[in-house]
């Protein structure tokens, strides 16, 4: 599910698990970088700095 915040400027990309009402934020970014990837099969890594 993708959520569009700030009037279009931010995208919002999650997974929701209907069964266990948990939603998990799977990306966050700007629209221009929201265009660069494929919002089906982006997965979450953590920032390793």
């Amino acid at each position: 599910m993708v959520f569009n915040i700030k009037g279009n400027a931010y995208r919002l990309v999650t997974a929701v698990d209907y069964q266990r009402a948990i939603i998990f934020i799977k990306w966050l970014g700007t629209h221009r970088e929201y265009d660069n990837i494929n919002a089906r099969t982006i997965s979450y890594e953590a920032n390793k700095n």
